[in-house]
């Protein structure tokens, strides 16, 4: 009888870390279940890229062509802003086509620090990118589009 007292503590150890390790496990699935959004961002992580990820693309595929000069990539303002491209006519902003109007903003504010024109470069992930193109021309800024479904350009000047 006594065998069985000295073991309980250790049952009941044994049956917690039991619980614990499939409360653990349930919910990571979830997470992962719920977690995945329609886009097919996961964690966070954009199933296509990142802006900085194809800010580095875009970069270097224009830097690569003749006649477009020295192209910096996240040149930084005075006050400590960042263009994302800038070149050697024109302060680009790169966003995502559904945040249009931060771009609009942030290449008309980049265009008046560096004396250069705005331009918005929309990064498409998805069809119906073109509303977003039109409403960024429509207040008469430059627009251009890179789907990175197919990574090349749907829109471009």
């Amino acid at each position: 009888m006594k065998n069985i007292k000295e073991r309980d503590p250790l049952l009941l150890l044994s049956l917690w870390l039991v619980a614990k390790v499939i409360t653990v496990i349930l919910v990571l699935c979830l997470v992962i279940y719920f977690g995945t959004k329609e886009d097919g961002e996961v964690f966070g992580a954009p199933r296509y890229g990142t802006e900085r990820y194809w800010q580095d693309i875009i970069h270097e595929e224009l830097s690569q062509k003749d006649g477009w000069g020295t192209i910096e990539k996240e040149y930084r303002l005075d006050d400590g802003t960042r263009v994302d491209l800038l070149l050697q006519h024109q302060a680009c902003e790169i966003d995502w086509a559904d945040k249009w109007a931060e771009g609009i903003g942030q290449s008309i504010y980049y265009g008046l620090k560096t004396d250069r024109d705005p331009l918005v470069l929309l990064l498409a992930k998805k069809d119906g990118w073109e509303k977003y193109r039109d409403r960024v021309e429509y207040c008469g800024i430059k627009c251009w589009v890179y789907d990175t479904r197919i990574q090349d350009w749907v829109d471009k000047e």
